[in-house]
């Protein structure tokens, strides 16, 4: 798969039924090619298992330069890969088009690739950190989306922990946050950290920042928002 011939094999996969829907959800004005999400993931590891690195950069690059909803969604689906060497022009991209994305679903997608990034390497925090205090709610919900790695942590690194504190301190003005979507995704990472760490994913959910002294008073059934 190529530049040249790879906006016209995801053309190829047009659905003019899913493009009316993308536009009522996302914007009339968007430019879409409707492709089904299961349709758009089996391309995309096929177009990884061909196309090496840097020639898949590229690739990516050129779909994200299109501006079309479903060639970002797959250029963000090429560079989500555990394992990449020399990838620091990979985590440029990435969060460059954080910045450029225009629906939570792009965002979503890009966080997919960031969370593989920034667990090979957790100094890059210092970029979520940032975006946690973002104007745009897009990006707040990034900060929370490239993180989940985190919360589903068992055993976090010295360094994971750091990172790991941080969010956790930031969480109740995400839960409180007045886009709904933000509120949403918080609430989806306090349920994450509540599978292996209820103590403090309960006290965060009170507004108790002292998780680790909280009480054990309460029944261990209580359940979080949803």
């Amino acid at each position: 798969m190529t530049p040249e011939n790879a906006l016209p094999a995801l053309h190829a996969e047009a659905d003019e039924a899913r493009v009316t829907k993308l536009k009522a959800h996302f914007g009339a004005s968007g430019d879409y090619i409707g492709i089904a999400p299961g349709r758009l993931e089996e391309m995309a590891r096929a177009w990884r298992k061909e196309v090496a690195f840097p020639e898949r950069l590229e690739l990516a690059a050129t779909l994200w330069a299109s501006g079309i909803h479903d060639a970002r969604l797959m250029a963000a689906k090429l560079l989500t890969q555990a394992r990449i060497s020399d990838d620091q022009e990979v985590w440029a991209h990435l969060t460059d088009w954080l910045a450029q994305a225009g629906n939570w679903a792009e965002i979503d997608a890009l966080c997919a690739a960031c969370q593989r990034r920034l667990a090979a390497d957790t100094s890059r925090m210092n970029k979520v950190y940032k975006l946690m205090r973002h104007e745009s709610s897009l990006q707040r919900r990034a900060a929370l989306g490239i993180t989940e790695f985190l919360a589903k942590s068992s055993h976090p690194s010295e360094r994971e922990q750091i990172a790991l504190d941080r969010i956790c301190d930031w969480l109740p003005e995400a839960l409180a946050d007045e886009s709904k979507d933000v509120h949403r995704t918080a609430q989806s990472w306090l349920r994450s950290l509540s599978k292996h760490d209820y103590k403090r994913a309960r006290a965060i959910h009170r507004g108790d920042s002292a998780s680790e002294d909280s009480s054990e008073e309460d029944d261990d059934d209580e359940t979080f928002e949803g």
